[in-house]
C-alpha cells in the first residue's frame, strides 16, 4: 500500500465516497428521463438546467466519455433507451435544429415540391438546406427526416416557392434567394444554357440569375455539396462530371473569386478589349506571386500568355 502512496495515517482517516459514481449517474439519468418525457429528446444545450440540476453540462460530459470510449456500456445503453440519438455522430447543433423544426412543424404534411409553404422562414431554410444536401447526410439524419415526412424522393423534388417579387428600390441590394432547387437536374438546364452563352460558368457570381433562375446561388450550393461529400467520403461527388463537362473549373481548389476575375479577363482578351485598370493590377499581382499559385492556375494564366518570364503583361495595349 505504501508503494501506491497510502500510509497508515491515510488508511485510518479514509472515508467512503459520499456519493458513488453510480448514484451520481442515476441522479443525472432521472433528470434526463424527466426532460425527455416533456420534450421527446435529449438534444439538451450545455447551459440547460432541469429543476436546478445542470443537465446540459452532465450530458456534455457523458457524450465526451462515450466518444472517448470511457462511458460504461450499461450507462450508454441507459441513455440510448431514452433517446437513441442522445450522442449523434453529426453533432448536437444539427440535432437541436431538427427538434426545433419538428416542434414548429406540428405534424403538418410538408410539400417540398411547392417550397414547404406554411412553415416559418428559418424552418423552411433549414429544411431546404437538408434537401439540397440530402445525399451527403448521414443515414441516421436521413432516417430522422422521414419522421418529418421527407423521404429521398421528397428531398430531390424540392423546389423554390413561386413568389411574386417586388421591384427593388433604386440602390437597394439584391435580396438573397431563400430557396433553390435541390435537385442537380433542377438547375443543370440553366447551367448548361449559361455555359453555352458565356463559355463556361466562371462569370456566374453569387447573385447571377439566368432566365429567372438564381444560378449563382445554386452553383454555390452545389460547390458546398461537392466539397462536403469529398470531406466525408474521400470520393468524388457523384454529380461532379455533369458540371465539369460544362466547365472543368466550376469548383476550383482555389478561391472562386480568382476564377471570376480570370474568366472575365479571358473573355475581354478574346474580344480584343483592353483590360481595365483593376484587371491589369490583378495580372501584375499574379505575375509577382507566380511561385505561390496552384499549378493549374499557372496553366490557365499561360493560356492567356502570362508566364514568369514575361516582361510585359498580355494584351495591355490598345489596338
Amino acid at each position: 500500500m505504501a508503494k501506491v502512496g497510502i500510509t497508515a495515517a491515510d488508511a485510518r482517516t479514509a472515508r467512503p465516497r459520499r456519493v458513488t459514481q453510480q448514484a451520481s449517474f442515476d441522479t443525472g439519468l432521472d433528470h434526463a428521463r424527466s426532460y425527455a418525457a416533456r420534450h421527446g429528446h435529449l438534444a439538451v444545450p450545455r447551459g440547460e438546467s432541469r429543476n436546478g440540476y445542470q443537465l446540459g453540462t452532465w450530458l456534455v460530459d457523458k457524450r465526451k466519455r462515450a466518444t472517448d470510449g470511457r462511458l460504461p456500456r450499461n450507462r450508454a445503453d441507459a441513455l440510448n433507451t431514452i433517446d437513441p440519438w442522445w450522442n449523434p455522430p453529426w453533432g448536437l447543433p444539427w440535432q437541436t435544429a431538427y427538434h426545433t423544426v419538428k416542434a414548429e412543424n406540428r405534424g403538418r404534411t410538408l410539400n417540398t415540391a411547392a417550397g414547404l409553404p406554411g412553415l416559418p422562414p428559418d424552418a423552411t431554410r433549414w429544411l431546404l438546406t437538408q434537401c439540397i444536401n440530402y445525399d451527403d447526410l448521414h443515414p441516421g439524419q436521413q432516417h430522422l427526416l422521414t419522421h418529418l415526412g421527407i423521404t429521398s424522393k421528397d428531398a430531390h423534388a424540392a423546389r423554390p416557392q413561386q413568389e411574386t417579387r417586388r421591384r427593388p428600390r433604386a440602390g437597394a441590394s439584391r435580396p438573397r434567394p431563400t430557396t433553390v432547387s435541390s435537385s442537380i437536374d433542377g438547375g443543370l438546364p440553366y447551367a448548361r444554357s449559361y455555359a453555352h452563352t458565356h463559355d463556361g460558368l466562371g462569370t456566374a457570381h453569387y447573385d447571377t440569375e439566368h432566365n429567372g433562375f438564381p444560378l449563382g446561388w445554386w452553383l454555390y450550393e452545389q460547390r458546398k455539396r461537392a466539397n462536403a461529400h469529398v470531406r466525408r467520403t474521400g470520393q468524388p461527388w457523384p454529380h461532379e462530371h455533369a458540371l465539369a463537362a460544362l466547365d472543368p473549373w466550376w469548383n476550383p481548389p482555389w478561391r472562386i473569386s480568382w476564377q471570376h476575375t480570370y474568366t472575365g479577363l479571358r473573355s475581354a482578351l478574346a474580344e480584343d478589349q483592353r483590360p481595365s485598370a483593376s484587371q491589369r493590377h490583378w495580372l501584375t499581382t499574379q505575375h509577382t506571386n507566380w511561385h505561390t499559385l496552384h499549378p493549374y492556375q499557372r496553366t490557365l494564366l499561360t493560356a492567356i500568355s502570362l508566364n514568369p518570364t514575361n516582361e510585359h503583361l498580355p494584351a495591355t495595349h490598345s489596338k
